[in-house]
């Protein structure tokens, strides 16, 4: 097997458990290597430190599977997702709609798995991945029988970093196009074939029931809503009304349809449009939320844009606490991973002061379990939140 040398002095990172290696960190590769495949990875006195895919094209040309001496085939494969589906039953969150898969966390960086009722959706991020996935396929049908359909939905712009070609399709027999899964006590569609991500939102699941616990009664406001989801929820538990918005109006029509499925469409509003110009409308016109949900897509996929992205922040967070009833509650999140949680904190504090509110932080908030975080690996960590009321 071809052999990656670190350089020496720029391996701690690494044999600290951080799985990345940069072009930078490399001093050569030796042997015959193939882009894709999997190089042995040695420090610079030539120790064995693990074994991962080698592609030279990205600036990050590696991303450690194993740190044993073991090959990566398809009994490895059946061994680690056998093992992240243990921790998860574990955990008491395996249902009909969770995640069975994330990358690093669960030592299968470059992969991502969903599944949704009888769909795995399988998403490859590295070009080692998509060479694996007839592996990842038997290992997901396996003795468990996971899911009857497997459909691959690759990111497009790991495609173009790491040279392949996004898959988007189903993997066997065609499945579904749609699906319908169950959430507490809410049903939702799900768009296998043409949702965003994976088609649904898991990551959200335990925040949308803590929210939902809060809703009793409450005027509840929803921006980038995409499926309705914190919406359905908070209805189900009680909220006295809530609004939607959403400037995607295919997200507005199942929003729609899975407002429709609850029974809960008669206390639903959704405005289609910008979110910054219709909570600017909404704080001229004085309308007043006791609850406000902000799930916002990324605003930054770059370090290079994080001041940008720190603005529009803020901003979001400013219009929404101003459209707050004395006493209200705002459940605020970025998925933003170069965001960190102490600078999103900085910036509602910020948004707060020129909101003139003060406000009490009722819980940090983050991911559901079954994107577990690696301590090692702060990227693990994307989803951070914020629940705060209104005092003052």
């Amino acid at each position: 097997m071809a052999k990656l040398i670190l350089k020496r002095g720029r391996d701690a990172r690494v044999k600290g458990g951080h799985p990345w290696i940069y072009r930078s960190e490399v001093a050569e590769v030796a042997g015959d290597w193939r882009t894709g495949e999997a190089v042995s990875v040695l420090d610079g006195e030539g120790r064995f430190v693990g074994r991962g895919f080698y592609n030279p094209r990205p600036s990050l040309v590696c991303r450690l599977l194993t740190r044993q001496d073991e090959p990566v085939d398809g009994a490895f494969f059946r061994r680690r997702i056998a093992a992240a589906l243990a921790i998860r039953r574990e955990a008491g969150l395996v249902s009909d709609a969770f995640r069975v898969v994330w990358s690093e966390a669960d030592g299968l960086p470059g992969l991502i798995v969903d599944r949704y009722a009888s769909v795995a959706v399988i998403r490859c991020l590295t070009l080692g991945m998509t060479r694996c996935r007839p592996w990842i396929v038997e290992a997901l049908r396996g003795p468990e029988g996971l899911a009857d359909y497997h459909y691959g939905h690759d990111e497009v712009t790991a495609g173009r970093l790491e040279g392949f070609e996004p898959l988007r399709g189903w993997i066997d027999a065609a499945g579904p196009p749609e699906i319908e899964i169950r959430e507490g006590p809410c049903r939702f569609v799900v768009s296998i074939e043409g949702g965003q991500k994976t088609g649904f939102y898991l990551d959200q699941r335990e925040n949308r029931a803590l929210v939902a616990g809060l809703a009793h009664g409450r005027r509840f406001l929803d921006v980038f809503c995409y499926s309705a989801a914190f919406a359905c929820q908070g209805l189900a538990a009680g909220a006295a009304r809530a609004v939607g918005i959403e400037s995607s109006p295919e997200a507005v029509a199942f929003a729609r349809r899975n407002l429709a499925l609850n029974g809960l469409e008669d206390r639903a509003e959704l405005r289609e449009g910008n979110a910054f110009d219709l909570l600017r409308g909404m704080e001229r016109t004085g309308e007043r939320f006791d609850l406000v949900v902000l799930d916002p897509p990324p605003f930054t996929r770059t370090k290079a844009a994080l001041e940008a992205a720190a603005r529009g922040y803020k901003e979001i967070n400013l219009r929404a606490l101003r459209l707050l009833s004395p006493g209200g509650i705002v459940a605020t999140f970025s998925c933003s991973h170069h965001v960190s949680p102490a600078q999103f904190e900085e910036i509602c504090r910020a948004a707060a002061a020129d909101a003139r509110v003060t406000v009490r932080v009722l819980a940090s908030l983050t991911q559901c379990r079954d994107h577990p975080i690696l301590l090692n690996v702060p990227e693990t960590r994307y989803l951070k939140g914020l629940l705060l009321e209104a005092i003052s």
